[in-house]
């Protein structure tokens, strides 16, 4: 369904967020794939916080996460750290505990990169 709706979006030529944490690579190859298909760039952002803190904030929770379960995205976060780089993103943004912070975001007009279409 994600990716119907975000095929949509960027059809119609909108600014799209896909905020997930597509820690598998097949995930994200997906994504890449679909803004290929309308000639948009791809931008990724990864939170690399410390397994640590991911813990500690976890056990702050109402909702917890299983600690199985955190230690097994982690587990997934830290192959993807290895490897995102050479994915195929046009930006990829790494934001550590300290950055995460201090960061601030533009978003600029939404471009399509697709070519007119030509009319009936």
């Amino acid at each position: 369904m994600m990716y119907f709706i975000i095929a949509k979006r960027l059809m119609l030529g909108g600014l799209t967020v896909a905020d997930a944490t597509n820690l598998r690579r097949e995930h994200r190859g997906e994504l890449i794939r679909i803004a290929k298909d309308y000639r948009f760039n791809t931008t990724a952002v990864i939170f690399n916080i410390p397994v640590e803190t991911c813990l500690a904030r976890n056990t702050a929770r109402k909702r917890r996460v299983p600690e199985e379960a955190l230690l097994d995205q982690y587990s997934l976060l830290e192959k993807t750290m290895r490897t995102i780089e050479k994915e195929g993103f046009h930006n990829v943004y790494v934001l550590d505990a300290d950055s995460q912070s201090n960061v601030s975001v533009r978003i600029a007009r939404s471009v399509s990169r697709r070519s007119p279409q030509s009319a009936p």
